[in-house]
């Protein structure tokens, strides 16, 4: 985690369970944030990420467990005594107020005045980089302007937590860089305890320190980004972040993996204990390779190609039993790009994989 100032505070959650929809909701979740920490949970829609956003800023009760702040048990107290505050994804700015006033609206309500409101709002504005706008009226203001004088609204009043619900949504890649940099800002000036809410995982590596994946009412995993995106704990998480391929395996009696892309030894990257014979072994894009054809090397055929950001990549379809298997591949060289039809050879980087047991049907690739 970088150095940051620290406020003193730190959110901790202890046995939280809420309900909420049809489902069970969520059930005694546990979680703690350091001051001057970024937690961002990640889950699938309907999980209760919002839920349990608006849980802990005191919008909505729990049925058990507790909230902290610091030393101080809020679990009971309304909102406007928590010392929390909670952005929803749209930025709601006072239109009948200028910046500056927006800014300045949770100093008055709590009664302070004078030159010590105005040093604080100056703060605010300035660490969000729009100290020029004070005088502007609301509607004046573009988008990724709107979200910055929320975030110094927000951390004018200094709160011990700063919860940020889904704060990049429905943005273009402009805006998202822009908003980013400023939740960074909100966080560097004083050090709250910082949870966010995204969808998104590029968002969740590049502003957590660590990430809480919420999956069946539960924190599935915690851990930083990379620990995260290298190795999910286990295959419902692997499942969730879809940055993984799945291909049937069987463990032999030497401890080693068959599957369709050949033995993996026995010491590949199991992720779990294994004691069930059959296995998912879990394969990245970027951890296999497409190239000519060799005795040594897997063998299928080049069925289609998809074009990302980073890059074109080769699907191939193998045979696997009964069903054709189709995995996708990185192109390791431009020059050698192969062609619709062409029968290639695959390469497995042998530190790459994770292998899980087979405990539900595999998703489809």
């Amino acid at each position: 985690m970088a150095s940051r100032p620290a406020s003193g505070h730190a959110l901790h959650l202890h046995g939280v369970s809420l309900q909420f929809g049809d489902g069970r909701g969520i059930t005694g979740l546990s979680l703690s944030v350091a001051a001057g920490e970024r937690v961002v949970v990640l889950g699938p829609s309907g999980a209760g990420k919002t839920s349990l956003l608006r849980a802990v800023a005191g919008l909505t009760s729990i049925d058990s467990g507790s909230v902290r702040l610091g030393t101080v048990d809020v679990t009971h107290l309304p909102p406007e005594r928590r010392d929390i505050v909670y952005l929803h994804q749209s930025p709601v700015l006072f239109s009948h107020l200028s910046v500056d006033e927006n800014v300045a609206f949770p100093l008055r309500v709590r009664g302070e005045r004078g030159q010590a409101v105005h040093a604080r709002v100056s703060a605010a504005l300035s660490a969000m980089r729009i100290g020029e706008l004070g005088a502007r009226a609301t509607h004046t203001l573009s988008g990724g302007q709107r979200h910055r004088v929320a975030l110094a609204r927000a951390i004018a009043g200094r709160p011990g937590a700063l919860l940020l619900d889904e704060p990049l949504s429905a943005l273009d890649p402009t805006l998202r860089h822009e908003v980013r940099e400023a939740i960074v800002a909100a966080q560097e000036e004083y050090g709250p305890a910082m949870m966010l809410v995204t969808h998104d995982l590029d968002d969740a590596g590049r502003l957590a320190d660590r990430v809480a994946v919420l999956l069946d009412g539960r924190i599935a995993q915690v851990s930083t980004p990379a620990q995260l995106f290298a190795r999910p704990a286990t295959l419902a998480v692997a499942r969730f972040l879809g940055l993984y391929q799945e291909v049937p395996g069987r463990i032999r009696a030497d401890g080693a993996v068959a599957s369709p892309l050949g033995v993996l030894a026995a010491d590949a990257l199991y992720a779990t204990p294994l004691v069930a014979a059959q296995v998912v072994v879990a394969v990245r894009v970027e951890g296999l390779y497409v190239g000519p054809p060799a005795e040594e090397a897997v063998t299928g055929t080049v069925v289609a190609f998809r074009h990302r950001p980073g890059g074109t990549t080769a699907v191939v379809r193998l045979a696997s039993g009964d069903q054709a298997l189709e995995l996708e591949a990185t192109i390791p060289s431009r020059d050698a790009s192969p062609s619709i039809g062409d029968v290639v050879g695959l390469t497995l980087d042998p530190r790459t994989p994770l292998v899980f047991p087979a405990a539900a049907p595999s998703c489809s690739t």
